[in-house]
């Protein structure tokens, strides 16, 4: 049992790092930002309830909020669970250390699907929680309900988690044997984060839906997925016995689930670690060296980060996606996005005469959007880790260094913003000089954004780091870098709306190039200056 708990310790302490807060200067501030988010969330999730609650609580339907929260949650768990099995049960760091020792394998393959449960359990708590605390206000509670509520937020996650570890060792048998891995995550997350958005927009019509339909969706769900129709049973009648039953069925799943992953566990593992090498590619004849300069290599360098980094690629990466998404929207169904920007409650109250006669200020306000939430540069400093003193040790100078960091991301943003604005040129027939000016704009403004965000990521490093995510989404920089986004984008948008049939769309986009160019020089100066002292002074 000692050996147990240490390896659990053990265990907890390499992979987890997403939940502590590390930080050199030990800023009050960088360790409040990951509580002020989950705050956040948090209310945001329990307003949301309330809402839904005080519709359905008149009606005694205030479970079906309980029912459809355990339901969506548990299928995010299994969604998350599909890629999150990958560096916390598969191809783990520490798999040489750990077989090496006179220990089970079944007991460590245990050990990381603990690991993985809490992890599970506490994102779990920030989205069931507020429901949970939600419903006290317009249902019928006893301490029974307390007690089911502790229960359900332990065992939630167990049935989850089995179902996307047994796809998980699926799917990561099957990538073993294929080069690009992580496609199949970055896709699946990518259509994910899109239907969340989607969703989002369509709050009232979900809402109007539920109520329409609040009795047959709480049958199916309930008679679908065990765990969501005990939790309904339990909350409106109260059985101990079913209780009991629910808890039993929770450890089997978890045992039965160690034991059958335990037969291809570790054959899985291997599989995924072995280097394949084939009998054509051994004999060498003519070998040639190709030579590249500092800055080509160096943006090689920054590609193969970004491209091999899922987490990355599903931060920085969503916006342009979504961007291309919001163009195809427009070019389909421009009508819903006319009423969109017409309604004055939702929207930004424009006359319908105003918006198709300024349609390349529209584009443009889709271009600052897609600009301006993508926040690429805003980690790659972070990301180089404890590599940050090879890279000040080479014969480069630093100017280039960051300069190579900068092209990289102009090249990851401007084709996927060009995509975007030429379905749009399509579909709307822009004349060619405004044509033009958007595709400078492209170039421009998303240069704006790459100079903040390394800038930035140079006052605040994360170097010390044991998984990418820490770097990307836990860090001072990447929180800054995406809230000082929003508020750009806010204000380019408003003042570009604002000269709506004051000025002809076309001035508004020469209006935009010079000031996005006198900016781009201004940060340039200070990046080649200040921010290569900030560079320089780098250490871990």
């Amino acid at each position: 049992m000692k050996k147990l708990f240490s390896l659990i310790r053990a265990c907890m302490s390499s992979d987890m790092a997403l939940f502590r807060v590390k930080s050199k200067n030990k800023s009050k501030f960088s360790s409040f930002v990951p509580i002020l988010l989950a705050g956040y969330i948090m209310f945001i999730i329990w307003s949301g309830a309330n809402s839904f609650l005080e519709k359905l609580a008149p009606m005694n339907l205030g479970y079906l909020i309980l029912a459809t929260a355990t339901m969506g949650i548990s299928l995010m768990t299994i969604i998350e669970g599909i890629y999150k099995s990958g560096p916390l049960l598969f191809n783990c760091k520490d798999d040489q250390l750990l077989l090496s020792l006179p220990i089970k394998r079944r007991t460590v393959l245990f050990v990381r699907i603990l690991k993985l449960y809490i992890f599970e359990l506490l994102y779990n708590s920030m989205f069931l929680l507020p429901v949970m605390v939600a419903y006290i206000r317009w249902g019928n509670v006893n301490p029974t309900y307390y007690l089911t509520c502790i229960i359900m937020l332990l065992l939630l996650p167990i049935i989850p988690i089995a179902i996307s570890c047994v796809i998980g060792a699926i799917t990561s048998g099957i990538s073993s044997k294929f080069k690009f891995k992580n496609a199949v995550q970055i896709i699946l997350s990518m259509i994910i984060l899109v239907g969340v958005m989607y969703l989002s927009f369509k709050v009232e019509d979900v809402f109007n839906y539920l109520l329409a339909n609040a009795e047959s969706i709480n049958d199916f769900i309930t008679r679908r997925y065990y765990p969501a129709g005990v939790f309904s049973k339990l909350v409106v009648d109260f059985n101990v016995k079913e209780l009991l039953i629910f808890v039993a069925i929770n450890i089997i799943v978890m045992v039965f689930t160690v034991l059958v992953l335990g037969k291809f566990y570790f054959r899985i593992n291997s599989g995924l670690k072995n280097i394949s090498t084939s009998k054509t590619h051994t004999k060498v004849k003519d070998l040639k060296f190709k030579a590249r300069s500092q800055t080509s290599s160096l943006i090689k360098k920054e590609f193969n980060t970004f491209f091999k980094t899922p987490v990355f690629i599903i931060n920085a990466g969503f916006a342009l996606v979504l961007f291309i998404v919001l163009a195809v929207v427009a070019a389909i169904k421009f009508d819903g996005v006319v009423a969109f920007l017409i309604d004055e409650e939702n929207g930004f109250g424009l006359a319908n005469d105003l918006i198709y006669n300024n349609l390349s200020v529209i584009i443009f306000a889709f271009l600052s959007f897609g600009t301006f939430m993508t926040s690429i540069t805003s980690s790659v400093i972070s990301l180089e880790g404890r590599n940050i003193s090879i890279l000040k040790s080479l014969p480069i100078k630093t100017k280039t260094i960051l300069m190579s960091k900068i092209y990289a991301a102009l090249l990851i943003t401007t084709p996927a913003l060009l995509v975007g604005d030429l379905i749009m040129f399509i579909r709307f027939r822009t004349n060619i000089l405004e044509a033009l000016l958007l595709i400078v704009l492209s170039i421009l403004m998303p240069l704006i954004s790459h100079f903040i965000g390394i800038i930035i990521n140079l006052k605040y490093p994360k170097l010390e780091w044991e998984t990418p995510a820490e770097a990307v989404k836990q860090s001072t920089s990447s929180f800054i870098a995406v809230m000082l986004g929003m508020v750009v984008l806010i204000i380019v948008v408003g003042i570009a709306f604002a000269l709506l049939g004051k000025v002809l769309p076309i001035i508004v986009l020469l209006i935009a190039t010079g000031v996005s160019g006198l900016i781009n020089l201004i940060l340039y100066l200070y990046l080649t200056k200040k921010s290569v002292k900030d560079f320089d002074s780098l250490s871990l």
